[in-house]
């Protein structure tokens, strides 16, 4: 395992670095004027990272205005593939292994996953995110992030279609590439929300997704924050994936239970015993960047919250020095 930082600016790069992090994973601000990441963009994010003596090893995939067709089966799909292609290869090229994306939407109600309360007490005064179910089953109206269409009805096979239409498409180009598809659990792991399904809820679920097309490309962001809310085991979710190669990517977090209600918690705090987790991808062989993920809010911290990624990089550096003995 290696201790990877989420994000890429220069103050960034400088405290990944300061916390003894490895790798990168950043491209969240990379220009999508052309619809797609060219390679010169990717390789001067790129080069930047590695001038800091770190790595980039994942980047995020195009934002929702570039897939939502393609997640919902939408007239002008086939160009939003074609672009993506095109970012994967470009990605490719540039020599950058990986490509985190999302099949789930994303909403004006919250992001950061999908909460409905930012503001939940915390210990020592602290902010915690949470997500509560009631207060999103009935949602209608103007939900989703423009452009998505309002008012969407969309089952969960539609959504299996899309997805299968979607991956026969990407995963040989991705393949030809060198690279890698990392697929994130919709979060939260909940379905429906405002009419639309969400399919990635459960275990088995990711087990059908990577059954689609059989590749080595072909696999998953694994979040044990978003496999944590779902009600199986989290630890054999680690050891099934991983040790089947499956696993290219990690956020490391913790909540107080499953869905239909929780609370991201520091990170040692949750339901998920987090050394057992770390032993687990030990266990499964994986070697992969994972990343602190969703950290409470604390009082005169920026709003990167380095203070509190501080924390949760400590204590991942611990629970890796551990579990790797």
């Amino acid at each position: 395992m290696r201790l990877a930082m989420s994000g890429d600016t220069d103050e960034d790069l400088k405290f990944a670095l300061q916390m003894g992090a490895t790798d990168l994973v950043g491209g969240n601000g990379l220009p999508t004027d052309k619809g797609y990441y060219t390679v010169a963009d990717l390789k001067r994010l790129r080069a930047r990272v590695e001038a800091a003596g770190l790595r980039l090893s994942v980047v995020s995939g195009p934002p929702e205005e570039l897939t939502y067709k393609i997640k919902l089966g939408l007239p002008g799909r086939n160009e939003q593939i074609d672009n993506w292609c095109k970012t994967i290869r470009n990605t490719g090229e540039a020599g950058v292994a990986t490509i985190c994306y999302f099949i789930s939407l994303r909403s004006w109600y919250g992001n950061y996953g999908l909460r409905t309360d930012r503001a939940t007490p915390g210990r020592g005064e602290s902010a915690l995110t949470s997500f509560d179910y009631d207060a999103v089953q009935n949602k209608t109206g103007a939900y989703w992030y423009a452009p998505v269409p309002q008012g969407l009805e969309v089952g969960d096979e539609q959504i299996w279609d899309n997805v299968a239409y979607f991956l026969k498409a990407v995963i040989p180009v991705a393949e030809e590439a060198g690279g890698q598809m990392a697929l994130h659990p919709d979060d939260p792991p909940i379905s429906p929300i405002a009419g639309v399904a969400r399919v990635f809820r459960s275990h088995e679920a990711l087990q059908r997704f990577i059954e689609i097309v059989p590749s080595p490309a072909n696999g998953l962001t694994f979040c044990t924050g978003t496999m944590g809310a779902m009600p199986e085991d989290v630890y054999e979710a680690i050891r099934f994936f991983g040790s089947r190669g499956k696993i290219f990517h990690v956020h490391f977090r913790n909540v107080t239970g499953p869905v239909p209600k929780f609370s991201e918690t520091f990170i040692g705090e949750g339901h998920v015993d987090m050394m057992e987790a770390m032993k687990a991808f030990y266990e499964a062989g994986v070697d992969a960047p994972l990343v602190e993920d969703h950290v409470p809010v604390l009082e005169e911290g920026s709003g990167k919250q380095y203070r509190a990624r501080a924390h949760a990089m400590g204590y991942i550096k611990a629970l890796m020095d551990a579990a790797s003995n």
